[in-house]
């Protein structure tokens, strides 16, 4: 961590919970908590809750939780630095520069987002005051692109010269190391470093804070490469940045939808026409990174790409991930040859914004391509289109909008429902296969373990019982025996939530929420219980262990001892025994309020 405890803590007291959330949430009082509908997915009835005391929220629709940290991460899509940053910024607090932990310096950093501020400001007024822009003045002009857009979306321009942005660099400060790091300057060998970009429209690329992380470079004619972009950074990752998300964010929050495009000049169109929930890819399909990034914004998108193969594969590809990421994701298809920006030229914004209102599912988009494409006259053509749609019917995790698509498919191909759903099947444990072998382990809780956990964290009271009895090291969870020797230690709820990782997040809030219910001390006094018998099974264990080596090795005494420890450690199994639940037992336990701990 790049800063210590005390520091998080005290960004962490300067920025109330609930006045921070409300900002944003109109938030609603319900008993000790607030209440809202759930910024992080789509709900009709309440479940984000809002605690004061504990300085935590929780969503029991989508069980996402933390602190005021955590929902600046997920709301605002910043990393846990700069969320933290962002924090201390708003209440005055200046965070100290030491420290390290990060895999990059984060001075080091710093200077990088300085550089590309430094040349976006020597790009913008290249463009707009300088003589030498006047042709690319000319060429946005003619693309209908007008002034005030160039200064919303910050839009410069690169002279023809090899080393015209370089001298502005080391003017300001800027070191060779710095200036190369950043992508704007190219290091030759036994030459001076030259500029990058070269007589081209350049376009900033933002984060959802307005900081320049890199570049993107256009002609203003046909020559090739049509597009230079920034290579990858510390700051700079193409596959996770988004053209125009910090404009476009409060009008994708507001609209509950995102328009996807693939160019910048595609978004900057139809911002211009009162578009402003719109986004671009970068010329690329998008990448699970970039969905899991818009998600916070909002789980609704339409694909706007460009009438071609290229944004037909875009489409195709895009589609998947917004699927299998919890999208409710729609398809927009233009005219042969056309792109957002063409389109909106010559039929104007209501046309546009009524394709995009009728757009059509992606299920619906793929199905129909693939027939266009394999026919459906005979079984193979039905089998190829089959094969086609049921990678993204394999996505959907909606069980009702999964059996309208399942239905409607084995109508129009006349495949039996039960053909259809084993196919499905057999491609989802496929999928299923390749994603654990990808994913991180799973998280598996033993669930006495858990709940004993999670009375803890809902009652105080009862930790110095438990302290009592038991040690960290009795769970087998690394997970909640760290979060237990941290009650034991005596932190408190504030430092706990901050010490745990995200799943655990999750979790904690969850069960600090959670109204008092009847049974606590009755589901106490059973983990406690059961936790004595699985002590007792493990020393017999070792005890049996330990007799085996005294046997071999003839120790007559030493077995002797060990003999009558094993027969009182049987004796005293026995007794318990009799009190219920067993120790190997890993099946549902009942929580305090009688539910069964899924």
């Amino acid at each position: 961590m790049r800063w210590g405890e005390d520091t998080i803590q005290s960004v962490k007291d300067a920025n109330d919970v609930v006045e921070f959330v409300s900002q944003h949430l109109p938030l609603k009082k319900s008993g000790s908590n607030f209440k809202a509908l759930c910024p992080f997915h789509q709900e009709k009835t309440p479940s984000f809750m809002v605690n004061p005391t504990r300085q935590i929220f929780h969503c029991f629709g989508c069980n996402i939780g933390g602190d005021v940290i955590r929902f600046v991460m997920l709301y605002e899509g910043l990393p846990f630095v700069e969320a933290v940053t962002k924090l201390a910024g708003r209440a005055g607090i200046e965070l100290p520069r030491t420290g390290t932990g990060e895999h990059h310096d984060p001075e080091e950093k710093d200077q990088l987002f300085r550089a590309n501020r430094i040349a976006g400001g020597f790009f913008t007024g290249m463009l707009m005051k300088d003589r030498a822009g006047e042709q690319a003045r000319n060429y946005l002009g003619s693309r209908g692109i007008h002034s005030e857009a160039c200064k919303t979306f910050g839009i410069g321009y690169a002279p023809d010269e090899w080393r015209a942005l370089a001298p502005a660099l080391m003017k300001e400060g800027l070191s060779l190391k710095e200036s190369v790091g950043s992508g704007l300057l190219v290091e030759s060998e036994g030459k001076d470093p030259y500029d990058r970009f070269r007589n081209r429209i350049m376009f900033p690329i933002r984060d959802l804070s307005g900081r320049v992380l890199g570049f993107g470079g256009r002609v203003l004619d046909e020559t090739l490469p049509k597009y230079v972009n920034t290579p990858e950074t510390v700051i700079y990752h193409k596959g996770d940045s988004l053209f125009g998300i910090d404009i476009a964010a409060p009008h994708i929050r507001e609209a509950e939808e995102v328009l996807l495009v693939e160019g910048y000049l595609d978004v900057i169109a139809l911002h211009q026409a009162g578009i402003g929930n719109v986004v671009g890819v970068l010329g690329t399909a998008l990448t699970q990174q970039q969905a899991r990034r818009i998600r916070r914004l909002t789980t609704n998108c339409v694909l706007l790409f460009d009438a071609d193969e290229a944004g037909r594969k875009a489409v195709m590809r895009s589609g998947e991930i917004l699927l299998g990421e919890g999208f409710r994701c729609r398809v927009a298809p233009l005219e042969p040859g056309e792109d957002p920006d063409s389109y909106l030229q010559k039929k104007g914004p209501e046309d546009l914004l009524a394709k995009t209102a009728q757009a059509m599912p992606i299920i619906s988009f793929v199905l129909k391509d693939a027939r266009e494409q394999f026919g459906e006259e005979g079984v193979d053509d039905r089998l190829k289109v089959l094969d086609a749609i049921v990678p993204y019917l394999a996505k959907i995790k909606d069980r009702a909008v999964l059996g309208l698509y399942l239905n409607e498919i084995g109508e129009e191909l006349r495949i039996e429902q039960g053909d259809l759903r084993a196919r499905l099947t057999s491609v989802k444990s496929r999928d299923q296969r390749r994603l654990k072998q990808e994913q991180e382990p799973e998280l598996r809780l033993h669930r006495r373990e858990e709940l004993l956990v999670h009375i803890m964290v809902r009652d105080p009271a009862a930790v110095q019982k438990v302290k009592e009895q038991i040690s960290s090291e009795d769970l087998g969870s690394p997970e909640l025996s760290k979060i237990v020797e941290k009650i034991f230690s005596g932190v408190t709820f504030n430092s706990l939530i901050s010490s745990v990782d995200d799943r655990m997040k999750d979790l904690v809030s969850g069960w600090a929420l959670e109204d008092p219910v009847e049974g606590t001390g009755k589901a106490l006094d059973d983990c406690l219980s059961w936790f004595a018998k699985r002590k007792l099974q493990s020393s017999i264990r070792e005890t049996k262990k330990k007799l085996q080596e005294a046997e071999k090795k003839g120790d007559e005494e030493e077995f002797g001892k060990l003999t009558r420890k094993s027969q009182e450690l049987v004796k005293l199994m026995r007794e318990q025994e009799k009190t219920g639940s067993q120790p190997e037992d890993n099946g549902p336990a009942t929580s305090p309020g009688g539910e069964a701990l899924e």
